[in-house]
């Protein structure tokens, strides 16, 4: 977040500097149209580009919320399955956002359900469900085992139990001090990411032309938003679990114990934390898979009708926008298929299916740069409202 903002500060002066020139110079006209004769509401092409790289860092970089790594993780980590590595979650985000978002709403999910079962919990939040549900609590110093979900109550430095009472052994602020972020850095990357959209739709509705590269960032900034929304409570990039201990079982009952006496009810009795926190279902992350997958394929269709340079590339654009808007369903099925029908043939088609969205997406990033070469005159035009509106860059 800090080296954002240094660079934010480094060189939003450069963005709207350019001289204007004498009438008779044409260096300028390269990177500003003739058309924008007044600076205040024109933009230049590096300031295009720089805004852009900018919004999609916060998108893959500062939105990474990875769980907490184990003693043998590397920070490259590309095999872990959890996203125990940032440098994994930012490769994902970048490759695949939908993915990601998928798995936020998987932990969001088993998150809240979580806190519900520990709602009778005197100090309990999402941000502790989460600190479960990301590794955060280890039981073996060696094995690093994680915590029973289903059974919280029975690690006292998680939950203190004092006859029919429960307290959270450890507070909201304890946790949230290992974390690296807090929400007011959290909240000023939402409200950069909400002004690039809110500019977007402003330049759709004053009818100025946007670039291939801006709808490809427009996609990226509104998964992220939700992603942010799905994340605000999880702690971010921490390193070291917190170890954990069983409470030490009950003393077993000796022959010298009245039989004839009735059995002391338990603790656990009638507890409504004793009930089992259920995992979030395939076809509800998969759910969400599908619907965010068709939202970021769907503004990149934005750019139909976008001039490109050859008409050529307008195809491959138009080709590989639809195919990664609809890639998300026919991925599913082919999971379903494999898990179903026929595993065999059902991984084939899947691995065929994310081979060709790959070239999708390669397709489409270098369309994105190529598109620059030759941009309309109104692209470097801005709406005069835009710059009131509060971001940096």
């Amino acid at each position: 977040m800090a080296t954002a903002l240094v660079i934010n500060l480094l060189l939003a002066p450069n963005v709207y500097s350019a001289p204007i020139p004498p009438p008779n110079v044409t260096y300028f006209v390269q990177n500003v149209s003739d058309g924008c004769n007044d600076l205040r509401n024109c933009r230049t092409m590096w300031g295009i580009v720089y805004s852009c790289l900018l919004a999609i860092f916060a998108c893959v970089w500062t939105a990474a919320h990875p769980n907490v790594p184990g003693p043998n993780d590397s920070i490259w980590a590309f095999k872990s399955p959890t996203f125990k590595s940032r440098f994994t979650m930012v490769m994902g985000s970048l490759l695949s956002p939908e993915v990601i978002l998928a798995l936020a709403w998987r932990q969001f999910l088993l998150s809240w359900r979580i806190s519900k079962k520990c709602k009778m919990v005197e100090g309990w939040t999402l941000t502790h469900s989460y600190f479960v549900v990301m590794d955060g609590f280890r039981v073996d110093p060696v094995l690093e085992l994680p915590v029973d979900l289903n059974d919280l109550q029975k690690y006292p430095a998680i939950i203190e139990k004092t006859g029919n009472t429960r307290k959270a052994a450890i507070t909201k602020k304890q946790i949230l001090d290992r974390s690296k972020g807090d929400p007011f850095s959290k909240f000023i990357i939402v409200v950069q990411l909400l002004w690039f959209i809110t500019q977007y739709v402003g330049r759709w509705a004053s009818h100025l032309q946007r670039s291939q590269l801006e709808t490809m960032t427009l996609a990226y900034a509104a998964l992220c938003v939700f992603l942010y929304v799905l994340w605000w409570h999880k702690p971010v990039n921490i390193q070291f679990p917190i170890h954990v201990m069983e409470e030490s079982p009950s003393v077993p009952p000796t022959s010298e114990t009245n039989v004839d006496q009735p059995t002391p009810k338990t603790e656990t009795d009638a507890d409504p934390m004793s009930v089992q926190v259920s995992e979030p279902k395939d076809m509800e992350v998969m759910s969400m898979f599908i619907v965010t997958g068709m939202i970021f394929g769907g503004i990149h269709c934005l750019a139909w009708s976008f001039p490109f340079p050859t008409h050529t590339e307008m195809i491959l654009w138009r080709v590989s926008a639809i195919y990664i808007t609809v890639a998300p369903v026919f991925i599913t099925l082919a999971g379903w298929l494999s898990d179903h029908v026929d595993d065999d043939l059902g991984m084939m088609i899947m691995v065929l299916l994310l081979l060709v969205y790959a070239v999708a997406r390669v397709i489409l990033l270098v369309l994105t740069l190529s598109s620059l070469r030759s941009p309309p005159p109104s692209l470097y035009q801005t709406p005069s409202w835009s710059s009131f509106l509060p971001h940096f860059g």
